[in-house]
């Protein structure tokens, strides 16, 4: 083995000569450098005006020098960044990243959830609810809200509202506008006063309410801007609204809204108010209007609750079957009743955002680490030359900080792009999504978070290599492998973007599967190829059944007519669009006390068929339904399991009131589950009534607005023009509005698991790349460091495949470590995912089985490369190096 020998030895003599003649060439290098930056100095010093000023002044020449070091430590960081422009631009874009989506997503659950309400006071509002044995939550009564407001001893006011589409005229084109029909102390129980003139009297809603049409409005902020130019003057003017003068009260100031606008309870935000008195004559019974009461003073939600549990069985006392219906009242935070249904998504997103930034953190952390590795000589030499230790701290946190300042700057313009992103796209799914804005103080709590990790970072590798012997550190020999140390600050920063990666991947897959799950559900109609627009009718002109049933009959008519529309007609709410509202029905032969009920649509004939709804048994409606002939009734599935089970209820008999002797309606069919209130709603028994026979089977006025449906060949857009034309031939006046495709309807209803999930998606994309960059980099800066390992090896006959096996294993190792901890950190984070997870368990197998498969799949392809450079090393130039 005398050969071995002799090769090992003429190996380490050619390495170290090798070594030491690169130290002296490096050595030689750094004094240059520094006796250039030494000669500079004092002609600085003589050129700067300041000199003779801070001689005098021993604190200002303590601040001058402090500002001239600074400057120089600014200087050299720049000089050290141009040397290593990859890892530079690497670290900047991935804190980035970090900061940007970060900053986003914490500007919009400031916006959305931790903002105030546009409320006086909003921890004293609270939203009042009746409940029913069927029905979770619904409207009061009129008589409801005048008890408790006359009962209470808690409350400082209740008031109530509902809502109802008006026409605008004389201003431009006709406009259809949601209008809140308000009692006169809405404004002041909810805390909000007019930006200009005044709001509603009592007076004024009594004799509004007497005279049964409007006569005063107080105008939004955003139809004053756009309608009337902004102009304060409008305030006391006459407007026609539904052909009738109406005097203009005031205008409320920006943002304001009814509690139920940002909730979308109603087809579209209220853009005016009118007033509404709450007259015992009014209807007793209906339960119609929404209502929300403000606390006094120290008074709690739970004691107003029992108060009003106490009241609710006054009430069941005077309305026949209440009692058996369980019949409740009920109050909620105003704040908890308008956010709850994005509460969960935000959190979510919050949380993904924040997984991220930590990701981005580690990767930048492992870089700054890998540059402050490489640094060690130049630092020993520095000291060598006279630089304090604590002076090249300083440098490390000059440059850090210079590092996260710019990450900060580059991440704050992806934050507006995605601030702004997020208010096109979530403006149906996130209440007040038009009022995000990048909020600065969140900018900078993140970048000086970003500031302290990269500081973390440099100083920790820093103050390891000044606490270094000088002659140690000058003379640079590095064993033939890498520190233990040094890989395992690597190793373990690597470890966490993998495994927090890790536990993004799991999140989007079970959000993905969710939205795949809700796109498969069937939603109990054909949405493709139908177009649906809004139509209104001026109660002025329309106030009679007739009338109202000569202007669908002729528009429905006309639409048939036109070539390429296969059918047409109108529903009162559009499924998925609007909420539908419960009706008390009664059974024919069902034992006397006996609750029923049932979500109420009003359609004419061919709207089903046009809707693309499905008939189980029986027939649909047709033109012979008409006003003068037998009251007819559909029902769906769900109320034929519930009231007619194991029989047909084709035949059956039903009616509208409990009170009124109106005729009874026999059901002539019965139709599939819509899911009318949301995708994954629940379905509720539902009846049908012909428009026509509506004021006959119920004994209330026509239904003189609704939605058309048609169906036709081909892109339903291409039918617009066709709709406007038949809309004007039967009356102009009239305007027809929200006109868009039924599919863009249920897109709508997607719109928050759709943005949930793309989000967390592209979150865990993102954080996948920044995974598979920080296992690149360490695999790189393995083979780096074990180069003359890898070259001995390869010497003495190692092959290319036990040298990618070396690389590979290391980096398996790592990528082993990061999985386990991923799958921990997972079991424990999807419990909070459970609410928004449809169709899917939180511990889905085919989620579990993808994010694990993907990062191994990734990690693989970023192994591969630093392995077969491992593999291409000569042993003969490493030797020689």
């Amino acid at each position: 083995m005398s050969w071995w020998h002799g090769l090992r030895h003429r190996i380490r003599s050619r390495v170290r000569a090798d070594e030491v003649e690169r130290e002296r060439r490096e050595e030689r290098s750094w004094f240059v450098e520094m006796e250039k930056a030494a000669r500079n100095r004092p002609a600085a010093e003589r050129r700067s005006p300041s000199v003779a000023a801070t001689s005098r002044d021993p604190h200002a020449s303590r601040r001058s020098s402090m500002s001239g070091s600074i400057l120089i430590d600014v200087q050299t960081a720049w000089r050290s960044y141009r040397r290593q422009p990859g890892v530079v631009a690497a670290i900047v874009l991935s804190l980035a990243l970090g900061l940007g989506a970060a900053t986003a997503m914490f500007s919009v659950a400031r916006a959305v959830l931790l903002a105030p309400l546009p409320y006086r006071q909003p921890e004293r509002l609270v939203t009042v609810w009746s409940r029913w044995e069927s029905v979770d939550r619904t409207w009061l009564a009129s008589a409801d809200v005048r008890d408790i407001r006359a009962r209470s001893q808690l409350i400082d006011g209740m008031a109530m509202w509902t809502w109802d589409r008006m026409t605008l005229t004389g201003i431009g084109d006709a406009t259809s506008l949601n209008a809140g029909i308000v009692t006169a102390n809405t404004f002041e129980v909810l805390g909000a006063s007019p930006l200009y003139g005044r709001v509603f009297t009592e007076a004024e809603a009594l004799a509004a309410t007497t005279s049964g049409r409007t006569m005063f409005a107080v105008l939004g902020y955003d139809l004053w801007r756009s309608t009337f130019a902004g102009d304060p003057a409008v305030v006391g003017r006459s407007v026609t609204i539904d052909d009738h003068p109406v005097t203009v009260l005031g205008v409320m100031p920006p943002r304001f809204q009814l509690p139920t606008d940002f909730t979308r309870a109603v087809a579209a935000p209220t853009q005016l108010w009118t007033p509404i008195h709450n007259d015992p004559a009014m209807n007793e019974g209906g339960h119609s209007y929404y209502g929300a009461a403000r606390l006094r003073a120290g008074v709690s939600l739970p004691a107003f609750t029992t108060e009003l549990a106490t009241f609710a069985v006054d009430f069941s006392r005077r309305k026949r079957n209440d009692a058996a219906s369980q019949f409740a009242v009920f109050a909620e935070p105003i704040h908890d009743d308008v956010f709850a249904g994005v509460r969960p998504m935000v959190r979510v997103l919050a949380a993904g955002v924040s997984v991220l930034f930590l990701i981005a953190c580690a990767n930048a952390a492992a870089l700054l680490v890998a540059r402050a590795e490489t640094r060690r000589r130049e630092w020993a030499t520095r000291v060598a030359l006279g630089a304090g230790r604590l002076r090249l701290l300083r440098l490390q946190i000059v440059e850090a900080t210079l590092l996260a300042l710019a990450g900060g700057t580059l991440g704050i313009s992806l934050a507006v792009f995605a601030g702004n992103a997020l208010q096109a796209v979530g403006s149906t799914a996130i209440p007040r999504a038009g009022d995000v804005t990048i909020d600065w103080r969140v900018v900078a709590f993140m970048v000086a978070l970003a500031v302290v990790a990269a500081v973390v970072s440099s100083l920790t590798p820093a103050m390891h290599a000044v606490r270094l012997n000088v002659v140690d550190g000058l003379r640079g020999a590095r064993g033939v492998s890498a520190s233990r140390g040094q890989l395992r600050l690597r190793a373990l920063l690597v470890v966490s973007q993998l495994s927090l990666g890790m536990l993004l991947l799991t999140g989007a897959g079970l959000l993905g599967r969710t939205l795949l799950a809700m796109r498969d559900v069937d939603l109990g109609f054909d949405a493709a190829h139908v177009l649906t627009a809004r139509v209104t009718l001026p109660a002025t002109r329309y106030s009679r059944p007739e009338e109202v049933d000569a202007y669908f009959g002729a528009l429905t008519t006309r639409l048939r007519q036109s070539p390429g529309i296969q059918s047409a007609g109108l529903v009162r709410v559009l499924p998925l669009g609007q909420g539908i509202g419960n009706w008390p029905v009664t059974i024919e032969g069902q034992a006397p006390g006996t609750v029923a009920s049932g979500d109420w649509q009003v359609v004419t004939p061919d709207g089903l068929e046009a809707l693309g709804e499905r008939l189980v048994r029986g027939r649909f409606f047709s033109d012979a339904d008409t006003a003068a002939a037998p009251v007819v009734a559909l029902v769906n599935e769900a109320m034929a399991r519930a009231y007619w089970p194991g029989r047909d209820p084709v035949g059956r008999r039903l009616r509208f009131s409990n009170d009124a002797p109106l005729v009874w309606a026999t059901v002539v069919g019965v139709v599939g589950d819509v899911r009318h209130a949301g995708v994954t709603s629940q379905v509720k028994p539902k009846f049908y009534l012909p428009y026509a026979q509506f004021p006959a089977a119920t004994g209330d006025d026509p239904i003189a607005y609704g939605t058309i449906v048609l169906r036709g060949a081909g892109d339903p857009l291409r039918h617009v023009a066709a709709l406007r034309a038949a809309a004007a031939s039967v009356d102009r006046t009239v305007p027809v509005i929200a006109v868009r495709p039924m599919t863009d309807v249920v897109d709508t209803a997607l719109t928050t698991p759709r943005l949930t999930s793309g989000l967390v998606i592209v979150l865990a994309a993102i954080a996948l790349v920044l995974a598979a960059l920080g296992l690149f980099g360490l695999l790189a800066y393995l083979v780096a460091q074990r180069a003359q390992e890898i070259g001995i090896r390869i010497a003495i006959g190692a092959g290319p495949g036990a040298v990618v096996r070396l690389v590979l294993a290391q980096g398996l190792r790592v990528l082993g470590v990061g999985l386990a901890v991923g799958l921990l950190l997972s079991a424990l984070a999807t419990r909070g995912l459970s609410s928004l997870l449809y169709g899917v368990r939180p511990w889905d197998p085919v989620s579990w089985a993808i994010a694990p498969t993907v990062l191994i799949l990734v990690a693989i392809v970023a192994s591969v490369v630093p392995a077969r450079r491992a593999a291409a090393i000569d042993p003969l130039r490493v030797l020689r190096q």
